[in-house]
C-alpha cells in the first residue's frame, strides 16, 4: 500500500525565522512582554492555521523560494506569481473551492498574527476573492430544519424510547443519549466543542429546579462566555432528568439514581458506551447517525446553527443581530450568510406554494 503524499510541513521543519515568530504570535507575554496578536485564538484556531500555514511552506519548498543566503520573513515572500502558482497546486491536489478559499484565509491570520505591521492587502484582496467565487462543497441549504421540528422529532423518539425500554441497555441508552443531544442543540445552539465538552457541577447547575448553563470566555471560540439557561417547560426537564436518572448511569456501568441525587451530579454529560466522556469527533458522529435516523438526512452539528439563524430571521428578520449574538458571532457578515440561507429557504417554500395552487386551478 502507498504511501499519500506529504502536502505540508511541520513547524519544526519551517525555517527558523518562522518558527519564532509563529510562537511569539501565539504566546501569552509576561509582565513587561505584550501578548502574541494570536494568543487568545482557541486551541483549535491555533491548529489549523498552524497547519494551513506549513501547506504554505511546503509550496514555498516545492518552488525553492525557501533557499539563498538571506532569510526572507513571510511577507516578503508574498508576489503574485507566488500565489497564482501556490492556488494551481492546491487545484492540482483535487481541492475543492471553499478549501482552497480556507487555505488563503489560514495564510492571511498566519502571517497577520506573525507580522502585525505588514501590509497585506494584496492578500487579503485575494482571500475575499475566493471566498466569493467559492462553492460550498454541501449543498446545506435542502437539510435546515426549523429547530421547534428537530426537537419534535428527537422527543418523540426518546418518548418512544422510555415507554419500551423501562431498564434499557447500552445501545439503547446511547441511542437515547444522542437524541438528547441532537435536540437539545436545536434548542441551545452552541458550538460542538462547546456543548460537548460539558461537565455537570462546572458548566451545568441548578437553581430554583432550572438547569444554567455557563461556560467560561477562555473556552469559547471569540472568548465571550456563555450563560443561558435550558429550556424549562414539562417535556424537556422529563426528557432531560430521565437520561440523568437512567440512561446516563446505563452508560456508566451504575444503578439508576433518584431525582433529588440528580440535582449533585458531577463529571462529563455525554457518556460513551466505554463509559468515559464523549469525545468530540464521537459526539459529531452521533448528531449525524441519529439525525439522518429521524429527520432522514444527516445534520451535522454545525448546521444546526444555521437552523436556528434561519429560524430566528424567517420569523422576524429584524432580529438578525439577535440571532448574531444568539450564536456568538462577532462578525454580523457571518449571521447575514445564514440569514441568505433562510432566504433562499423561503422562497423555495413560497415557490412550491405557487406550483401547487395552480396545479389546483387546473383541475377544477
Amino acid at each position: 500500500m502507498s504511501k499519500t503524499q506529504p502536502t505540508a510541513v511541520k513547524i519544526d521543519q519551517w525555517p527558523e525565522l518562522d518558527q519564532q515568530l509563529w510562537r511569539d504570535a501565539i504566546s501569552k507575554g509576561d509582565f513587561l512582554e505584550p501578548d502574541g496578536a494570536g494568543a487568545h485564538w482557541a486551541d483549535a484556531t491555533k491548529i489549523q492555521v498552524q497547519k494551513g500555514y506549513g501547506k504554505w511552506i511546503f509550496h514555498l519548498e516545492c518552488e525553492g523560494m525557501l533557499e539563498g543566503p538571506e532569510a526572507q520573513t513571510p511577507s516578503q515572500r508574498l508576489n503574485e506569481d507566488v500565489l497564482r502558482s501556490y492556488i494551481k497546486r492546491l487545484e492540482d491536489q483535487g481541492l475543492a473551492s471553499q478549501t482552497i478559499a480556507s487555505r488563503i484565509t489560514d495564510l492571511v491570520e498566519a502571517i497577520r498574527v506573525m507580522e502585525p505591521k505588514s501590509n497585506l492587502n494584496m492578500l487579503k484582496k485575494l482571500a475575499a476573492h475566493m471566498q466569493l467565487r467559492a462553492t460550498p462543497s454541501r449543498k446545506k441549504h435542502g437539510r435546515i430544519k426549523p429547530p421547534g421540528e428537530i426537537w419534535q422529532a428527537c422527543l418523540s423518539f426518546m418518548q418512544q424510547l422510555a415507554a419500551e425500554n423501562s431498564s434499557p441497555n447500552i445501545l439503547q441508552a446511547s441511542r437515547y443519549r444522542d437524541a438528547l443531544a441532537l435536540g437539545l442543540l436545536a434548542l441551545r445552539p452552541m458550538r460542538r466543542r462547546n456543548i460537548s465538552g460539558l461537565i455537570l457541577s462546572r458548566h451545568l447547575t441548578t437553581k430554583n429546579n432550572i438547569w444554567l448553563c455557563s461556560i467560561p470566555g477562555q473556552d469559547t471560540k471569540d472568548g465571550s462566555p456563555i450563560d443561558i439557561t435550558f429550556p424549562v417547560d414539562d417535556d424537556f426537564t422529563e426528557i432531560f432528568h430521565r437520561y440523568l436518572q437512567i440512561e446516563r448511569q446505563v452508560l456508566l456501568k451504575r444503578s439508576p439514581l433518584k431525582v433529588k441525587e440528580i440535582l449533585h451530579l458531577s463529571g462529563p454529560l455525554w457518556i460513551s458506551t466505554w463509559g468515559k466522556m464523549l469525545t468530540g469527533h464521537a459526539f459529531y458522529c452521533a448528531i449525524t447517525r441519529v439525525s439522518e435516523e429521524l429527520l432522514g438526512s444527516p445534520i451535522y452539528p454545525h448546521l444546526l446553527r444555521d437552523c436556528a439563524a434561519s429560524a430566528i430571521s424567517m420569523d422576524a428578520p429584524g432580529n438578525i443581530l439577535s440571532a448574531s449574538r444568539i450564536l456568538g458571532h462577532t462578525n454580523l457578515n457571518t449571521t447575514i450568510s445564514h440569514y441568505e440561507q433562510s432566504s433562499m429557504i423561503a422562497a423555495s417554500s413560497n415557490l412550491v406554494s405557487a406550483i401547487e395552487q395552480l396545479r389546483n386551478r387546473a383541475l377544477q
